[in-house]
């Protein structure tokens, strides 16, 4: 840590250059994979996690092909999937166990749900590989709009950028009057990771990964590993018994008593959330920028929250360090290829989840069209999972015309 008043470090390397300088608030996916991307363009890297190890979650993480071609281009593809198996079947299924839509997935269109833990551990080690830094323990509470990062010790330090990868309730995003809104998406998600059994590999349930409905609530199934699979259930806000931690499983088991196999596995300490959306006035201010939940949080039944992270992180570290000296113009190229379009993605997860308000056979009706209309498919459940920024073509001047508006702002 530097102390007050000192200007930014730079590193000279044995060539003679010298290392520009990023310090990141928050050692979470966004802060960790943002910190790898610029490390792996050169420059002295620093993240603080306030908390004193890495902050592993029992669940697994949904990444699709979006998410797999940043960690493609950041080398931690392999070390992150070694152990996920590879998605090959989606289904929504009814409680009596009615399959009513169902898709595959191509080789060339991937999705895996590692390990949370598989992910972190993989961003992280390679970020120290690359020379880069994770301070634990630092707890980063403001930054200023030159260039200086606060932390909660008294002490400060001071780069040529700073990140705000610290989560929805971000210090740094409020203290700089960033926020527009946060809304709530009145849902509730227990997640969890249950144990597998040998026989359930060679079964096609055991297998595929599927929504399960029953009326506004839903038991998620998806394979991780050999050894887990994760779990999670979603209630809508006021559904008392359906709402509470450690979840009833006598109730989890009428709904759904054909899954009482899964159910039964489901530990008492998984995690409890309820869902947001989150609006801000801009993505950065200065010499500040936002990435991750602080920027973008949103309700997870896309699965692109860690995806849309990790692209901003791979599109911020790319676009800045192509404007050289010029960091405010590498933050507005930045800005202008991944705000607007983040903000679409939000606005489908938003919109999607709230198809848990109507009837089931509305529900149902909605499933099914969305399913026959691939146009449809492409530019709403699926566009986030579709878009690559990390191909030569995607830095080619975008025409913005061609990016979705968002529904409202």
């Amino acid at each position: 840590m530097q102390n007050p008043g000192v200007p930014p470090t730079h590193r000279a390397d044995a060539g003679g250059d010298v290392s520009r300088t990023v310090e990141i608030a928050g050692g979470g996916i966004a802060g960790l994979a943002t910190g790898l991307a610029f490390a792996r363009k050169g420059w002295r890297v620093c993240v603080h996690e306030q908390d004193d190890d890495l902050r592993i979650l029992g669940a697994g993480i949904y990444i699709w092909e979006n998410g797999l071609r940043v960690l493609d281009a950041l080398d931690v593809f392999y070390k992150v999937t070694a152990d996920a198996i590879p998605a090959w079947r989606h289904e929504k299924r009814d409680h009596r166990a009615g399959v009513f839509a169902r898709s595959r997935l191509a080789p060339d269109f991937r999705l895996y749900v590692p390990l949370r833990e598989s992910l972190l551990v993989a961003l992280h080690d390679a970020l120290i590989a690359a020379g880069g830094a994770v301070a634990f323990g630092s707890r980063a509470v403001a930054a200023d709009p030159e260039g200086w990062l606060h932390l909660s010790d008294g002490g400060r330090t001071r780069a040529d950028l700073i990140v705000a990868a610290d989560g929805i309730n971000s210090p740094i995003r409020d203290g700089l009057g960033l926020l527009r809104w946060r809304r709530s998406a009145g849902q509730f998600g227990y997640r969890a990771m249950i144990p597998r059994e040998p026989a359930e590999l060679d079964s096609e349930i055991g297998r595929t990964h599927c929504e399960n409905w029953n009326g506004s609530r839903r038991l998620l199934y998806a394979p991780c590993t050999d050894e887990f699979a994760y779990v999670q259930l979603t209630s809508l806000k006021g559904d008392e018994i359906a709402n509470r931690v450690p979840i009833e499983r006598e109730f989890w088991c009428g709904l759904f008593p054909h899954l009482d196999w899964i159910i039964e596995r489901i530990p008492d300490d998984g995690r409890g959330d309820w869902f947001e959306l989150v609006r801000t006035r801009h993505w950065s201010k200065g010499l500040v920028a936002l990435v991750g939940d602080a920027a973008s949080a949103q309700p997870p039944f896309l699965g692109q929250g860690g995806g849309c992270a990790m692209m901003s992180a791979f599109v911020l570290a790319e676009a800045v360090d192509r404007a050289g000296d010029d960091i405010e113009l590498g933050l507005a190229e930045w800005k202008r290829r991944q705000r607007r379009f983040t903000e679409w993605v939000q606005r489908i997860s938003y919109w999607y989840g709230q198809l848990a308000l109507l009837s089931p056979a509305l529900r149902t009706a909605a499933f099914r069209a969305i399913g026959r209309s691939e146009w449809l498919t492409a530019n709403t459940l699926l566009v986030a999972a579709r878009h690559d920024p990390t191909a030569p073509e995607a830095w080619r001047r975008l025409d913005e015309s061609q990016i979705p508006i968002p529904i409202f702002h």
